[in-house]
């Protein structure tokens, strides 16, 4: 292929299992057996776990068993949790757990599995006392041999973390070889900046909440390159691009993330944009000059070249050019242009380099679920990235929620066919017509719209889990009972915010998912893309001492979002926010006892 990576070819139904902080290899010996179409069984199985806590606390875990048999029809996986560990969710199967033993059975959209094809399934669990892996695995009743399991690895308090990779816990390790999902079987690269910062709010706070803050230090984060200093250095920066990726190859760091944030004029939808660049000032040839090909030339080095760079191009830009149709500076970045040629021109420098690995922004379902705005988003994305020099090959994946507040899944709302009292749960003023409720669903059905408009079956997706989580008292554990589509839309849904267009320091939140690689097929890796604990604007009733700026509308907590029928909507922000990117204790605080999973 004559473009930059030559990935490996995705495959939906049979991605590989792993996790960001620690991969743990199961070899797999073959064991013959007969499944309940008397087809031969062969196993291989990894399993990789990540957790959380000191003395107890919580895990995610992922399971990829490859059938290396005959094909199947229909499959039982069965095993036994060593310790006293509970599941506590689960995906991509129909689980169970009786005292140790677990059973996890297919759906019915992945019961057929091909010889030398894979099923991946995962789980969210607690633990107390220690967390040893299954070693027990079978397949329809077929002990599949396992050998050479380890437990993971518990997150390290300390301020400065620095964790080691497992290069030989997984083929895809390999240094210098590009792979076809960057996070697979490698860590992730642990800002000490952001560590400092949990740290600080660590301080303030009683022991046990400061004890669960301090068991985050430790998870990837990514860094956002949002000024031409954040390259180069200058006042107020201290720690550059090559800072932090040198710290990375110090750390052992597999993979590290960076949000390329810096478009002339951009955040058009703002009212504050805090924009370093703008259009009438030569904006876009200094974005190619001295931001973008700066930062291609420091990923060229040679000294980086085993460490995987996850590349998201200029969060919500694409989408802002969409829904921001009536707002004067996003019709202008529309009619320049200048927001498709600085991604075009960013991609074409980065596409390149074998060891970077770019994603673009494409949006959230609470800006673009609606049939009209997924069909402009996917055609814009489209006509983007075939306008770079190597085309639709060109792009590794697409990141959706990026700094957004969607879960993952709302597990008591189940999609446009759930009816109340015969009404569609479209109906209700939360929902409104959107024919997406979960973020995963809509991840997923972006990357297959994309790929019928031509893109490779290799592209893959990332996911922001870092203040989707919304758990704590708050969230609902059943169904509403009441008969009114409103009512229960509204007792149901475990996302508080007061519409899925709310985006400012949202009260309520909570951290979500940890970053995992590959938590299900066609998925890459959920991240921590905006750090959490970072402000996403400031809020009143007082702005901070020092700002020249007049509130952003959408971070006033006693303002309201434009309307569209319905007047007055609250905008859910947390009151006296800081300056965005400012560290936000209050926020910091409530995202902790939120979290969902728990800590």
């Amino acid at each position: 292929m004559p473009f930059g990576h030559h990935r490996l070819a995705r495959r939906i139904s049979t991605a590989v299992a792993a996790v960001v902080a620690a991969a743990v290899p199961v070899a797999a010996g073959s064991v013959l057996g007969t499944t309940s179409a008397h087809a031969a069984v062969t196993c291989q199985v990894t399993y990789t776990s990540t957790q959380w806590g000191t003395g107890s606390g919580g895990f995610t875990a992922g399971i990829t068993v490859k059938n290396t048999g005959g094909p199947i029809v229909g499959w039982t996986l069965t095993f036994t949790l060593p310790g006293s560990q509970q599941i506590t969710q689960g995906w991509s199967a129909q689980w169970s757990q009786s005292g140790a033993r677990v059973t996890a059975r297919n759906e019915s959209w992945n019961g057929s599995i091909a010889s030398g094809s894979y099923f991946q399934i995962g789980f969210n669990g607690t633990w107390t006392g220690s967390n040893p892996p299954p070693t027990d695995f079978a397949v329809n009743g077929v002990p599949c041999q396992v050998t050479g399991v380890s437990p993971s690895p518990s997150p390290s308090p300390s301020p400065s973390p620095s964790p080691s990779p497992s290069p030989s816990a997984s083929p895809s390790a390999t240094p210098g070889v590009p792979v076809d999902n960057p996070f697979l079987g490698v860590s992730g690269y642990v800002d000490p900046d952001w560590a400092a910062d949990v740290e600080s709010s660590a301080v303030k706070v009683d022991d046990a909440t400061a004890q669960k803050m301090r068991d985050l230090k430790s998870t990837p984060t990514a860094v956002w390159i949002n000024r031409i200093a954040d390259v180069t250095g200058g006042p107020g920066v201290t720690r550059t691009l090559k800072d932090h990726l040198d710290t990375a190859v110090e750390q052992g760091a597999g993979y590290i993330t960076l949000v390329l944030h810096n478009l002339p004029d951009r955040d058009c939808r703002s009212r504050v944009s805090d924009a370093e660049l703008h259009q009438q000032d030569n904006g876009l040839a200094r974005y190619k000059t001295e931001y973008v090909d700066a930062i291609a030339a420091l990923l060229a080095k040679p000294e980086y070249r085993d460490l995987r760079v996850a590349a998201i191009v200029e969060p919500r830009a694409l989408i802002d050019l969409i829904v921001g149709n009536s707002v004067y500076m996003c019709n202008l970045a529309k009619a320049s242009g200048v927001y498709v040629s600085g991604i075009q021109y960013a991609l074409d420098k980065l596409a390149p380099l074998p060891n970077v690995y770019t994603y673009l922004d494409a949006g959230s379902l609470g800006w673009a679920g609606w049939d009209v705005n997924f069909t402009a988003l996917t055609t814009l994305i489209t006509e983007t990235v075939r306008g770079t020099a190597r085309g639709l090959n060109g792009l590794d994946g697409i990141a959706t929620n990026v700094g957004d507040y969607v879960p993952l899944e709302e597990p008591f709302l189940t999609g446009p066919e759930q009816t109340v009292s015969g009404q569609s749960i479209l109906l209700s003023k939360f929902i409104d017509w959107n024919p997406y409720v979960h973020e995963r669903d809509y991840a997923l059905a972006m990357r297959a719209a994309l790929i019928v408009k031509g893109f490779p079956a290799s592209l893959g997706v990332i996911v922001d889990t870092s203040r989707n989580g919304w758990g704590g008292p708050a969230r609902p554990t059943a169904p509403s009972t009441s008969t009114d589509v409103n009512t229960f839309v509204d007792e149901s849904r475990v996302d508080r915010r007061p519409s899925r267009g709310a985006e400012c320091n949202q009260k309520g939140a909570g951290l979500g998912e940890r970053p995992i690689a590959a938590p299900v097929p066609g998925i890459d890796a959920y991240l921590w893309i905006k750090r959490p604990g970072e402000s996403d604007g400031a809020g009143g009733p007082i702005l901070p001492e020092g700002s020249d700026r007049l509130f952003d509308h959408r971070c006033d907590p006693t303002g309201s979002l434009t309307p569209d029928m319905d007047g007055f909507r609250p905008t859910g922000a947390l009151p006296n926010a800081p300056l965005i990117n400012d560290w936000h204790h209050e926020q910091f605080v409530m995202l902790v006892n939120n979290a969902y999973p728990e800590l």
